[in-house]
């Protein structure tokens, strides 16, 4: 499976979009939020995900093993870019 996530779109704080994105990555035919704006089913066992925040493009293609521990610690911890706890109103 392949989604390709825009973070702008959504103005919730880190936490909520760890938990959201981690329930995302338990269950990822069953769950979907607005911050997304492709799903594509590609055949595959991986899950590549292609997200954009904050001006930022990061690319991740997990197992089902990476997607667990993802969920559990969090995306933010997995990027190389720092991803601020609140997002300043525009």
């Amino acid at each position: 499976m392949r989604v390709k996530i825009n973070r702008d779109h959504c103005p919730a704080t880190l936490a909520f979009c760890e938990r959201c994105f981690g329930k995302f990555l338990m269950e990822p035919m069953g769950y979907e939020r607005r911050c997304f704006e492709e799903i594509e089913d590609d055949g595959s066992e991986l899950l590549t995900i292609e997200m954009h925040s904050h001006g930022h493009e990061v690319m991740m293609t997990l197992d089902e093993e990476q997607r667990t521990l993802m969920a559990r610690e969090g995306w933010a911890y997995f990027v190389d870019f720092p991803v601020p706890m609140y997002r300043e109103e525009e």
